[in-house]
């Protein structure tokens, strides 16, 4: 473990109630359209480390671990629906979810869509002709 993420394991300080504008610290808009989500994961993460919250994301506060747990679990979890498509944060809605649970089920989104996507642009990229060549 890395010392910032280590840091990240103390009580969280309560800055992170006057966050009023997420899209300032993360201006990416997740999408499933865009190739996007390792550099979106990226500003979130630091973003929760630098604000002590990154146990919400990796699981690691627990409820008994901080007195206003639920307040700060439902803060990550606006900040990560402030910085999502429409699409996308219809597809991820879930009553009663924790930011942890939100987290992983993103993160399961693209790990299997970047298969497909992956598959699927080769087969285009197969596919291009110029002129009377085919790029093969």
């Amino acid at each position: 473990m890395t010392g910032s993420e280590g840091s990240s394991k103390t009580k969280p300080t309560y800055k992170i109630f006057g966050i009023t504008n997420i899209k300032s610290y993360v201006p990416l808009l997740l999408d499933l359209d865009h190739m996007n989500y390792d550099s979106w994961k990226e500003l979130f993460k630091t973003h929760c480390i630098v604000y002590s919250v990154y146990g919400h994301l990796d699981g690691l506060f627990l409820k008994a671990d901080e007195p206003p747990w639920e307040e700060v679990d439902n803060i990550v979890k606006q900040w990560m629906y402030g910085t999502l498509t429409q699409p996308l944060l219809q597809t991820i809605l879930k009553p009663d979810a924790t930011a942890a649970q939100v987290w992983k089920f993103i993160e399961d989104i693209f790990l299997e869509n970047k298969e497909s996507k992956a598959i699927e642009l080769d087969d285009e990229l197969r596919s291009i002709t110029i002129g009377d060549s085919k790029i093969v």
